[in-house]
């Protein structure tokens, strides 16, 4: 049976725990030394990571080129991510990373630490944004919102159930670009300071571009 629909099957008989985004998933996992799958899916593209008492000792991608395993797939993971977390029985985690095992964990925990490239040759420290899209108060799932910066596209994301996309970013002003359902466009201006940083965008009653 494809490693895919196993995965899909085991998650479909696993608990929930919650949605996150890439460096509070690592935190959280290694805390409370989770055994699950992690799991992120971005247009045709879907991305696994399996956790063994707290640590990430498996990563699977899968799009429509085929599938990638341990180390490799490894390498795909951009640390702007949103994860849903599932937690599995730990000999199902031990027997699912032994078959795509990261064998070097800096591949995935450097996404965490790493510095994004300052633009303008200016430093700025480096933070979490993360954006909850509403619509007359209700969450929007589904909604691309993108990051940029005048006309260059830093990121985009898909908002989760809750409405809630996260980016990592250096501090500063940025574009934020929301695009709907209906391919309709709201633009807004963020102006991100801190190391974590919550706010909400209602897009009720404005008119799209």
């Amino acid at each position: 049976m494809d490693i895919i629909k196993i995965i899909d099957e085991i998650l479909g008989t696993s608990s929930y725990d919650r949605d996150y985004y890439f460096e509070d998933l690592l935190t959280q996992s290694q805390q409370r030394k989770i055994n699950g799958i992690a799991v992120s899916g971005e247009k045709n593209q879907k991305l696994f990571i399996v956790f063994q008492d707290g640590e990430p000792e498996g990563v699977i991608v899968n799009d429509e080129k085929g599938t990638l395993f341990g180390d490799k797939a490894a390498f795909l993971l951009q640390g702007t991510e949103n994860f849903e977390l599932f937690i599995v029985n730990p000999e199902i985690t031990k027997a699912l990373a032994s078959r795509c095992r990261v064998f070097d964990r800096s591949h995935v925990k450097k996404r965490m630490n790493e510095s994004l490239p300052a633009l303008g040759g200016k430093k700025h420290s480096i933070g979490v944004l993360c954006v909850t899209i509403l619509k007359n108060g209700h969450p929007q799932k589904g909604v691309r919102v993108s990051i940029r910066r005048g006309r260059q596209e830093l990121m985009n994301e898909m908002t989760t159930g809750d409405g809630k996309v996260c980016f990592r970013l250096m501090n500063g002003r940025y574009d934020c670009m929301v695009i709907d359902r209906e391919n309709e466009s709201y633009p807004f201006m963020v102006d991100f300071k801190d190391r974590h940083a919550e706010t909400e965008i209602d897009i009720g009653g404005r008119g799209g571009e």
